[in-house]
């Protein structure tokens, strides 16, 4: 019996003993995998804050796509707050809202790149025009008014398409994206009336607002939320106005009762010449005509 229990406490002993061995190296290798984590975190921080992950110039470490109207070197001056600071301290955000600030870009896309080589990628989503702006007739353009209501100045973006809708304004004409979203709906309402697209919108007097096609002058009062019902009677009165389209000044749609409209005033005298001179052209051209038919027979 003493045998057994001696061999019993041996083999007791011997298994505690493993235990603690096993228990220790699962402890070192634990260590060893820390000190080792520690290392690679080290290694890693040390590598992104000492090596050279930062742009030196924006000439050929920034690529720039859409940009149709807006040109490479005005999104390159918005770039160069970066040049030379890590990339990972480069805020995205910050920069995309810098280069959206530009009136021809509506958004803006920045992508930081460490390898190959460092550089930026900058997309830019551009503005659509919707109508020219002109300060008043006779004189240029001197803008452009996309569809969000932002104005872009000519001088800045010259390559913008420049749309036939002209609008006559004050220099300070301001629209947003729902302004340009009614115009836009008037403007069809009245080209489908007439048949003819809207040429003009004169926005220098807020309440006499004025509209003008290839045939028609029409005064539109003030643009409030009854508009589009006056607009509605257009087609009342163009079958009585057709006849009259030559001597006819302006139909106006800013009563709610009628529907004026104005003559202009015939010289008779300038109608005599203006008959004349008709007269000689059709009497130049066809004498013309007959002096080249006897040259063919010649």
């Amino acid at each position: 019996m003493m045998m057994q229990a001696d061999r019993r406490k041996e083999w007791i002993k011997s298994r505690r003993k493993q235990r603690n061995q096993a228990r220790n190296a699962r402890l070192r290798r634990q260590f060893m995998r820390y000190v080792t984590l520690i290392g690679l975190l080290y290694l890693g921080g040390s590598a992104v804050v000492r090596l050279p992950w930062a742009i030196d110039n924006t000439e050929t470490q920034l690529t720039v796509r859409g940009n149709y109207v807006t040109s490479r070197h005005q999104i390159a001056e918005k770039v160069e707050s970066v040049v030379g600071k890590q990339l990972f301290k480069v805020n995205p955000k910050a920069l995309e809202n810098s280069i959206a600030q530009l009136p021809a870009v509506k958004h803006a896309f920045v992508r930081r790149y460490a390898f190959p080589q460092p550089h930026i990628l900058v997309e830019v989503l551009e503005e659509f025009p919707w109508a020219t702006y002109v300060p008043e007739p006779g004189k240029l353009p001197e803008s452009v008014i996309s569809q969000s209501g932002r104005v872009i100045p000519l001088k800045d973006f010259p390559g913008i398409m420049r749309p036939p809708l002209r609008v006559y304004g004050p220099a300070a004409l301001k629209m947003s994206a729902a302004d340009v979203i009614q115009w836009a709906s008037w403007c069809n309402y009245i080209s489908q009336q007439t048949k003819m697209p809207v040429e003009s919108i004169d926005l220098r007097h807020p309440h006499d607002v004025q509209v003008e096609n290839v045939a028609l002058h029409l005064k539109l009062g003030t643009p409030d939320t009854s508009l589009t019902r006056r607009l509605g009677r257009l087609t009342s009165v163009l079958a009585a106005v057709d006849p009259m389209k030559t001597s006819l000044e302006y139909i106006d749609l800013g009563l709610d009762n009628n529907i004026p409209m104005k003559l202009a005033k015939i010289d008779p005298r300038k109608e005599a010449a203006k008959k004349a001179a008709e007269e000689a052209a059709k009497k130049q051209a066809s004498d013309n005509e007959q002096l080249a038919g006897r040259e063919q027979t010649l």
